[in-house]
């Protein structure tokens, strides 16, 4: 998953939730903004931005992950604190996936 598309979802302020389909190895998972920065050299008109993220699958047990890609300049980049949901798979933790 590019980290582009959470950062530009969250953003938004769109309200990011769902349910997992049924017989789908995904969960829906709490995601929190544990801290973001802003790294320089990044391509023209976007952010380079590397965050931590807080994931909380259904089972409690949270871990977590740390992102870096680049994202347009129209969206500012994600700030400590904000929380989302995605679709996580506990079988492979970097596989996430933004719920609709």
């Amino acid at each position: 998953m590019r980290f582009s598309v959470i950062a530009a979802a969250t953003m938004a302020g769109l309200a990011l939730t769902a349910e997992a389909t049924a017989g789908s190895p995904h969960s829906t998972c709490s995601a929190r903004v544990l801290h973001s920065e802003e790294l320089p050299f990044a391509p023209f008109r976007h952010w380079l931005v590397r965050t931590t993220l807080e994931i909380t699958p259904p089972d409690g047990s949270a871990y977590e992950i740390t992102l870096q890609d680049d994202m347009p300049r129209q969206a500012p980049p994600p700030r400590r604190g904000q929380k989302f949901r995605v679709f996580c798979d506990p079988a492979s933790p970097i596989a996430l996936r933004l719920t609709r």
